[in-house]
């Protein structure tokens, strides 16, 4: 029988369904129990995936030696702390993004990661989608890059109770809210990772509610090009195509993430070609099936990439929140 990566699940809401799906239909992972905040949920969520175990606390999920991995999917803001204690328990972790609010307790957590020899990953899915890879290759095409906007617009009905001054919790950087630690990831992420760490980056905020991120402009400055990211939860579009534009052609992508169509049209003959392949329904499979290889396989090469990538990330999203340039 092969060897898999036991994974004990923490959240119980669309997610961590999601996620469960896609372990069960992965080859090495499999998962041995759940816990949310709400027990009658992941009780039902368990029944429902047919998974054994719920647990009764969190307690119970870092102490069950059948757990090699804790999947962590609550709310931004709580991430941290069971991040540690799993690691203090000598578990790998793998946490929704954004993984942490601020440098430091990434580098916390990291740190205490190398300690106790765990790995942790941030659950970003769309670097891991074979067609982000086909987009990653293509690039080449383009010969000398001129730039690119990425886009992730998407409106959220919490904005319309924002107005109104009632509970909006999208919009709540208390609780790890705020459009460009829930959103602006998925472009920050593929600008880090197919045009590398900018020289300079930009955030500028749409003012509309006073000390709210409800969107706005990210810029990342490179030598030669600008890479134009457009973020927002207040605009309703309905053009979510990304391109990114060279000498030669442009690429252009439907979604950041669950990434299904990508095109390239070329400048010499004006012709447009699908290069795009068929994916997964459920596309967090791919990150998944990556991450339990390298635990698996301790793979550190592969694993130490990931992680300064999401350093990386993590210190663009805080001081372009706080007002400042990379």
């Amino acid at each position: 029988m092969a060897i898999k990566n036991r994974i004990g699940v923490v959240g119980s809401g669309p997610i961590s369904c999601a996620m469960i799906d896609a372990i069960n239909e992965s080859s090495n992972g499999e998962v041995i129990g759940i816990w949310g905040r709400r027990f009658h949920l992941a009780k039902e969520l368990a029944k429902e995936k047919g998974v054994s175990k719920v647990y009764g606390s969190l307690n119970e999920v870092f102490e069950d030696d059948e757990i090699d991995t804790v999947y962590i999917a609550t709310p931004n803001a709580s991430h941290y702390e069971p991040a540690m204690a799993a690691i203090e328990h000598g578990k790998n972790v793998v946490v929704e993004k954004t993984a942490f609010m601020t440098i430091d307790q990434a580098n916390r957590v990291f740190h205490a990661a190398e300690k106790q020899n765990v790995f942790v990953f941030e659950a970003v899915r769309s670097i891991y989608e074979p067609n982000f890879q086909i987009l990653k290759n293509a690039i080449k095409k383009l010969g000398k890059i001129h730039g690119a906007t990425l886009k992730y617009q998407n409106y959220s009905k919490q904005y319309s109770a924002l107005l109104k001054g009632g509970k909006a919790p999208l919009f709540d950087e208390n609780h790890g809210g705020g459009t460009l630690r829930t959103i602006g990831i998925y472009p920050i992420y593929i600008a880090i990772q197919l045009f590398g760490v900018p020289v300079k980056s930009f955030y500028f905020k749409q003012l509309i509610v006073k000390n709210i991120d409800l969107g706005g402009t990210c810029i990342f400055e490179y030598k030669d090009y600008k890479i134009t990211m457009l973020i927002s939860k207040i605009n309703l579009t309905n053009d979510s195509i990304s391109e990114i534009y060279g000498e030669n052609g442009t690429l252009r992508f439907h979604s950041l993430y669950d990434i299904r169509t990508i095109s390239y049209r070329s400048i010499i003959n004006d012709i447009e070609e699908t290069i795009s392949e068929p994916i997964s329904d459920n596309s967090l499979l791919y990150e998944i099936t990556e991450f339990s290889e390298c635990i698996l396989m301790k793979n550190r090469t592969a694993y130490r990439e990931q992680k300064n990538i999401t350093l990386k990330a993590i210190s663009i999203i805080e001081q372009a929140l706080n007002g400042g340039t990379l």
